[in-house]
């Protein structure tokens, strides 16, 4: 049994910021014995606040807020240049590069949603803690605030990073009156705040847990996280010439990942790589292997039949596995990132043609030989076979391959019309009698190779340069994709070593929603797509399949770095100001 979502079904279900002061508790459905107690679905304080079961109970409500706003974190991904993503399976807005942050107001709500229950509950737990009778259950009742402090901070850090200054409140509010009275606070204020959250939360959770705890918030996740908003507020403060202030704050970054870094976590079966045919990293995405220790935190899913299910297999899947629908799909542009598992050097580039015959065609299998084991496991080119774990009532047929532009779903896999040439193998569930929105694979939001490769990020800037430690924490990563190490004299300098973390940071963690948030906080968008041009992205074939940032005015690029505040909350409330660049 999992932890929150598989085990228990009812859920907190308090609203967004323009109903900040919600009091009762709200529940999709009712266990036995609070119907008993009250035979309404509205329950007040008083009577529900009596045991730590309740407690437990109300912080997986937390979670659960949680696992919405974070739970599709990977269409992010169609934002950046190496997926593209041609639809969402839940409304969740646009998710291509351009002016895209006049489409998440819903992802406002959402935060505020994790917010307002975290608060909830820390105001109604400190009414609890007092009556608490044995040491176990006084150490029960602070873990539960560790976790809630730690989501909450998450909420925050989303908040600050889409928005900058947002209203910040860590109590529940008095009414509309209140909430709409508010005005918003200085990021680096709600900054301070998270790091205090995530502090706390770090004092006082275990580092691992056992049997139905599995997947709760871990002081492990607590010190990457910290490490990880200080990292992010060092990029911010260096776009903005504040050398001394990002300095610091690097150097905090690293010193948090470097608690995770001492532990000794070991990667997901050692970091090797796996026969060439079926790399050991494509089994890191399967649902039986996501409490490796690899994973430091994750959004916990409750699939199958409990309806908390994920939709990855719909989203990254085809119609020849669990007739999913492919919305999410890789790009020629991430295959050209993989390097040679002979030299450590990338290919040279493909040629986007039909003709297989030609030099370094796309369509010509034999293109695709000899790279980083994680391309196979991560996607499928032409002539490329799914790995069949097992066609119990899911279709997989090892015997069908993906072909581009055939969809037949008899001799080829059938990928409903996915354009970019290329599917996703990666996070493709290939277990029976699991529905495509309704499986049990939680979404990783941190990995053991992400904090590596923060923490080489940070010490490479604070020491003007790599370390002998950096070399070993990349070429571990490089390892489970069977390539060679870094020639430690090519990579010597500062800016050559970024260059490395960042090309690790593409193929390891592609389809885990991380691109968009590095473009966006290294301000790569003018790189990437330089103005006014811009780019096309093409298929397989050369076919023109969506533009990005073509001939687009200067704002654009600043709107892709700040979001607009969702327009209802201004109207509601005159002091909250839009941003700059949605004027």
């Amino acid at each position: 049994m999992k932890l929150n979502y598989k085990s228990l079904r009812n859920s907190l279900l308090l609203r967004g910021l323009s109903l900040l002061a919600a009091g009762a508790l709200f529940l999709t459905s009712c266990t036995k014995d609070l119907l008993d107690q009250v035979p309404t679905t509205e329950l007040s304080a008083d009577l529900f606040w009596k045991t730590t079961d309740d407690a437990v109970f109300a912080v997986n409500g937390v979670y659960d807020a949680a696992r919405t706003t974070f739970g599709r974190d990977y269409y992010f991904d169609g934002a950046g240049e190496f997926v593209h993503t041609r639809g969402t399976s839940n409304n969740l807005g646009s998710f291509s590069p351009g002016a895209l942050g006049s489409s998440f107001d819903f992802h406002w709500t959402n935060c505020y949603r994790v917010v307002n229950r975290a608060n909830y509950v820390l105001e109604n737990i400190s009414k609890l803690q007092p009556n608490l009778k044995t040491q176990t259950e006084k150490d029960l009742v602070a873990r539960l605030v560790g976790e809630t402090r730690f989501l909450r901070a998450l909420a925050y850090f989303r908040l600050i990073d889409f928005w900058g200054d947002v209203p910040y409140f860590s109590r529940r509010l008095n009414g509309n009156d209140e909430a709409y009275s508010l005005s918003r606070t200085p990021k680096a204020a709600v900054k301070d705040s998270i790091l205090a959250d995530l502090s706390f939360a770090a004092s006082v959770l275990p580092e691992k847990y056992t049997g139905d705890n599995l997947g709760r918030a871990s002081k492990y996740a607590a010190w990457g996280f910290a490490g990880k908003v200080n990292l992010y507020w060092a990029s911010w403060m260096k776009n903005e010439g504040k050398g001394s202030d990002a300095t610091a704050a690097y150097t905090a970054a690293a010193a948090e990942f470097k608690k995770i870094i001492d532990k000794n976590i070991p990667l997901f079966r050692g970091g090797e790589p796996g026969p060439a045919n079926d790399p050991n990293y494509f089994y890191l995405f399967q649902y039986f292997n996501e409490y490796d220790p690899e994973i430091i935190f994750s959004v916990q899913f409750g699939g199958p039949q409990l309806s908390q299910g994920e939709e990855m297999l719909r989203d990254f899947g085809t119609r020849n596995t669990g007739n999913a629908q492919c919305w999410v799909a890789p790009t020629f542009r991430l295959a050209n990132r993989y390097q040679l598992v002979s030299t450590g050097d990338f290919a040279t580039p493909l040629v986007l043609n039909s003709n297989a015959g030609g030099a370094n065609s796309s369509s010509n299998p034999n293109s695709y030989t000899g790279r980083d084991y994680r391309m196979r496991a991560t996607m499928l080119w032409d002539g490329q076979k799914m790995l069949a774990l097992s066609t119990d009532g899911l279709n997989v047929l090892d015997s069908i391959p993906f072909r581009f532009g055939s969809r037949d779903g008899v001799q080829f896999i059938n990928y409903d019309g996915a354009p970019a040439g290329y599917i996703f193998r990666k996070w493709v569930r290939q277990t029976g009698g699991i529905g495509r929105s309704d499986g049990p694979q939680d979404f990783y939001m941190m990995r053991l190779p992400d904090v590596w490769l923060m923490y080489a990020e940070a010490v490479n800037e604070v020491n003007n340069g790599p370390t002998a430690e950096l070399f070993t924490l990349l070429n571990r990563i490089r390892r489970r994709g069977n390539l060679p190490a870094l020639a430690q004299a090519k990579f010597a300098a500062k800016a050559d070593f970024f260059k490395a973390i960042e090309q690790e940071r593409i193929v390891e963690l592609v389809g885990e929603g991380h691109r968009f948030f590095d473009i966006r906080r290294w301000k790569k968008a003018e790189e990437i797509w330089p103005m006014p041009g811009g780019q096309v992205l093409y298929d397989s074939r050369g076919a023109r399949v969506r533009d990005e940032f073509v001939n687009a005015p200067e704002r654009n690029y600043q709107r892709f770095y700040i979001f607009r505040i969702p327009t209802g909350e201004i109207e509601v409330n005159p002091k909250i100001i839009q941003n700059t660049a949605w004027l």
